[in-house]
C-alpha cells in the first residue's frame, strides 16, 4: 500500500476528528541517549508498567521476551504490593536489574527518564492514566478495551493528537500472520465486493459475591477504586472476573473481548467511516442488581452507510449461524470458536480468528502475498514493535483512530441493546444523531477530581 493510501485508511474526516492521528506524527525532540550506541543500557528505551494482574504480566513477559535487547523496564506500578513485589522480582530475574516499584502511578509519570508506560489495569482505569500519561510525555501500550465511555476514548484521542505521543492498542492478533494474510486478501478484492461482516467473541459471567470483606493487607483500596463509584470490598470485585463483568470498572465481554474481532473488522473495512451508521440490538444482563452486571449475551445488527451490513453477537448466538458455512469452527470437542470475524464479498468469504482462519476458497490463505498493491502495517512481534515505535517515531501497529473507531462499535451496541430502539451514530461528528437523548450517555460517572477529558 502506498503511503496516502495507509494514511487514508488510518484517519477519521470531518468534525472533531479531522486529519491524521498524533500517534503518527513525529515528536517535536528525540532524546539524546537515543543517539547514542544502541548496546549501551542509557540508550534502551526506558518503561514504566502499570498493572501487573493476570493480563498485565502477560504483556511484562512479553515486552521482556521481545524487546529486552532495546528497552528495560525502571519502574513497576500496581495498587497490590504483592503483585508489584513479583513483578519487580520478575523483571531483576529477566532484566538483571531492580526496577523502582510504585504504589501510585503518578509518582511513576513523574519521572522524566521514563519513555514509555504499559497500562494494564481495570478497564475503567485505561483511560485516566493514559491521559496522565500522555500529558506527562510518555508514550502508551493501552490494553483493550479502551475507554469506560465514549467521551473516555474521544478524549485519548485528543490527547494523543495534542501532545503528539505514540499510541498502541492491546489487540496482539494483529501480529498474528494468518489474520493479516486475510485482511490483505479482502482489501484486495479476492472476496469481491464486501457486503456484510459476522463478528463474534466469548460472552460475560453473571453473579458475583456482594458479601463485604476486610480490605485485603497489602492493597491500596481507594486508589484501586479510582475514578470508579466507591462500593465495599468483596472477595469478587478485586478479582479480574469484577474487573471484566462489574460495570463500575468496564462494560462487559461485548467490549473486553469484542475488541479483539472488532478491530480486525476496522482492519479490513472502513464501512463505519462513511457516514452515520445504524445498529439495533438485543442482549441478557442476568444478574442486573448482582455484581457482575453487564451483558453475558448480545445480537446486534449494524447498518452502515454505504450498504455493509454487520451482524455482531455473543460466543453462543454465532455457533449455530458460523458453523452452518465454516463447520471447521466446531471443534473436535464439540467446542465452538468463541472469536472470528468473518468478510462476505461477492465473490465469497474469508474468515479470521485467533484459533484459525478459513476461506470459501482454501487455496487464498496458502498464498504468502495476494496480488494487488493494498498492504497494511504489519510486524510479527506486536509488543516490540511499540518498542520500536517508540524509538524510531514511527507510527503504531496499533493505532489511537482504530482502537475509538471500534470501542465505539462495543458502546453503541450496548446503547442500542439497553434502550430497545434503533441508535444511530455520526462517526465525524462523534455523536448520536438518534436518539440524541443518549448523546446524555457518553459520559461516565467520576468519582472525586480524577480528569477524564
Amino acid at each position: 500500500m502506498k503511503k496516502a493510501d495507509q494514511i487514508t485508511r488510518r484517519k477519521f474526516v470531518g468534525g472533531m476528528l479531522t486529519g491524521v492521528i498524533g500517534a503518527a506524527v513525529a515528536p517535536r525532540f528525540i532524546p539524546m541517549r537515543l543517539l547514542a550506541a544502541e548496546t549501551a543500557p542509557s540508550n534502551k528505551i526506558q518503561l514504566g508498567h502499570i498493572g501487573t494482574g493476570s493480563r498485565g504480566m502477560g504483556d511484562l513477559n512479553d515486552v521482556v521476551a521481545q524487546a529486552s535487547d532495546i528497552s528495560t523496564y525502571v519502574g513497576i506500578c500496581d495498587a497490590f504490593r504483592q503483585r508489584r513485589e513479583k513483578a519487580g522480582t520478575f523483571v531483576k530475574q529477566t532484566q538483571r536489574h531492580d526496577p523502582k516499584l510504585y504504589e501510585d502511578f503518578r509518582e511513576m509519570l513523574a519521572d522524566k527518564s521514563i519513555d514509555a508506560v504499559v497500562i494494564a489495569t481495570p478497564d475503567h482505569w485505561h483511560v485516566p492514566i493514559g491521559l496522565a500519561a500522555v500529558r506527562a510525555g510518555k508514550d502508551v501500550y493501552i490494553e483493550k478495551p479502551l475507554g469506560h465511555s465514549l467521551n473516555q476514548n474521544r478524549a485519548m484521542f485528543e490527547a494523543c493528537k495534542q501532545h503528539n505521543r505514540i499510541f498502541q492498542y492491546g489487540t496482539q492478533q494483529r501480529s498474528m500472520e494468518m489474520i493479516k494474510r486475510g485482511i490483505e486478501l479482502v482489501l484486495n478484492g479476492y472476496i469481491g465486493e464486501l457486503q456484510r461482516l459476522d463478528v463474534w467473541a466469548p460472552g460475560g459471567a453473571a453473579g458475583g459475591s456482594l458479601v463485604e470483606i476486610p480490605v485485603p493487607e497489602g492493597l491500596d483500596y481507594d486508589l484501586y477504586i479510582g475514578p470508579a463509584p466507591m462500593k465495599p470490598c468483596t472477595k469478587d470485585r478485586i478479582t479480574p472476573s469484577g474487573s471484566y463483568f462489574c460495570s463500575d470498572y468496564a462494560i462487559g465481554f461485548i467490549a473486553g473481548w469484542g475488541a479483539h474481532p472488532l478491530d480486525v473488522a476496522i482492519w479490513g473495512t472502513d464501512s463505519d467511516l462513511k457516514g452515520p451508521y445504524k445498529l439495533r440490538g438485543k442482549g441478557e444482563i442476568p444478574t442486573p442488581n448482582g455484581l457482575f452486571n453487564t451483558c453475558t449475551t448480545w445480537d446486534v445488527d449494524l447498518q452502515f452507510a454505504n450498504g455493509v451490513t454487520m451482524h455482531f453477537m455473543s460466543q453462543g448466538i454465532a455457533k449455530p449461524i458460523v458453523t452452518k458455512y465454516c463447520p471447521d469452527f466446531l471443534l473436535s470437542t464439540g467446542e465452538f470458536v468463541g472469536n472470528g470475524t468473518t468478510f462476505f464479498g461477492t465473490k465469497g468469504w474469508v474468515s479470521l480468528s485467533r484459533s484459525g482462519s478459513y476461506a470459501s476458497n482454501p487455496a487464498w490463505l496458502s498464498l504468502r502475498k495476494c496480488e494487488g498493491s493494498k498492504r497494511v502495517l504489519y510486524k510479527n512481534r506486536y509488543h516490540r514493535a511499540f518498542v520500536e515505535s517508540v524509538r524510531d517515531r514511527t507510527p503504531s501497529v496499533g493505532p489511537i483512530d482504530d482502537a475509538v473507531r471500534s470501542d465505539a462499535m462495543s458502546h453503541l451496541s450496548l446503547m442500542a441493546i439497553k434502550s430497545g430502539t434503533e441508535v444511530v451514530w455520526d462517526p465525524h461528528k462523534y455523536e448520536i444523531e438518534s436518539p440524541s437523548t443518549l448523546n446524555t450517555q457518553m459520559n461516565c460517572a467520576v468519582r472525586g477530581d480524577w480528569r477524564q477529558s
